[in-house]
């Protein structure tokens, strides 16, 4: 008996099946028709975290192939592929989807900072508080840093930092008297800070250095003993009463001074006609303060 002798297969045939295994179509069953194969899941790289973004489509020879159903893309996976159309006929089974990529949690939102409590927030650690009853024109009050040995401010600055708790109307502004003979030499009039200006804590400054002694005062710049603060009612006409400043600091620069009122020492708050110490003190000699009864006092907590 003869045998049958075996031929090999054609070319085409076998890159046929290949293909087939390849891209996940069903075996190929010779002189059959191509049964539809369930889609393979892309790995999850193609899919930014989700299985399945490309989804290959069942093939039946001489029917037309359903597309496998695509996995939906993620928040960052790319678009799902569809499988290509057969020819016409009955149709292939679908092809199984990939599971969906979940999104990625953000991060957890960071809570708004507590707001503090009602009311000024404090933004000096201590101060002095200047009241002062201005009510006339020829009102004011002169608040005193006597230094303890006198000091040249003929290349000199001086800055003010304070607050207006009250005050309608008047002026502040700095003046300087030499050792022994307390000649007064201040900030010209037209040049002075009015009050009702005053928005929050504030600071101002004086070139005492650079201003001319226009008026004719004499005053000797190299020897300065007393650095002073002037609540003043003019120019205005209508003022609080009383009126209410709170000072955080005085410094001088071309010398380097600093007086800051951070605790009780920093100032005296007993009127006085002398000096004592660096502490700020209320001079109350009939020609510098007229606007009676002013006071001076230190506080922890300020606006």
């Amino acid at each position: 008996m003869r045998r049958a002798l075996l031929r090999p297969l054609p070319l085409a045939v076998i890159t046929l099946a290949f293909n087939a295994c390849r891209f996940g179509y069903g075996p190929l069953d010779l002189g059959g028709a191509i049964s539809a194969g369930d889609a393979g899941q892309a790995p999850a790289s193609l899919g930014g975290g989700g299985e399945g973004s490309l989804v290959s489509a069942g093939t039946d020879a001489g029917g037309t192939s359903s597309a496998g159903m695509a996995g939906t893309d993620d928040a960052a996976g790319a678009p799902a592929e569809s499988g290509a159309g057969g020819a016409s006929g009955h149709s292939g089974a679908s092809g199984t989807g990939g599971t969906v990529g979940g999104a990625g949690s953000g991060g957890t939102v960071g809570g708004a900072g507590s707001g503090g409590a009602g009311g000024a927030i404090p933004t000096a650690s201590g101060c002095a508080k200047l009241s002062v009853p201005l009510d006339d024109a020829g009102d004011k009050a002169h608040f005193v840093i006597s230094v303890a040995s006198p000091v040249d401010l003929s290349g000199a600055t001086i800055s003010i930092r304070f607050y207006v708790q009250a005050g309608t109307g008047g002026t502040i502004f700095n003046y300087v008297q030499d050792n022994g003979t307390y000649r007064f030499f201040g900030v010209p009039t037209a040049q002075r800070y009015p009050l009702s200006s005053a928005s929050g804590w504030t600071t101002i400054s004086w070139d005492v250095g650079a201003q001319p002694d226009s008026g004719g005062t004499g005053i000797v710049k190299t020897s300065i003993k007393n650095i002073g603060i002037e609540l003043n009612a003019q120019p205005s006409s209508a003022w609080s009463n009383p009126t209410i400043v709170y000072l955080d600091s005085l410094t001088v620069t071309n010398p380097a001074l600093s007086f800051t009122f951070d605790a009780t020492a920093s100032v005296n708050p007993t009127p006085s006609t002398v000096a004592s110490g660096e502490s700020l003190w209320l001079n109350t000699v009939s020609s510098d303060t007229t606007a009676t009864p002013s006071a001076l006092s230190w506080q922890a907590t300020c606006p």
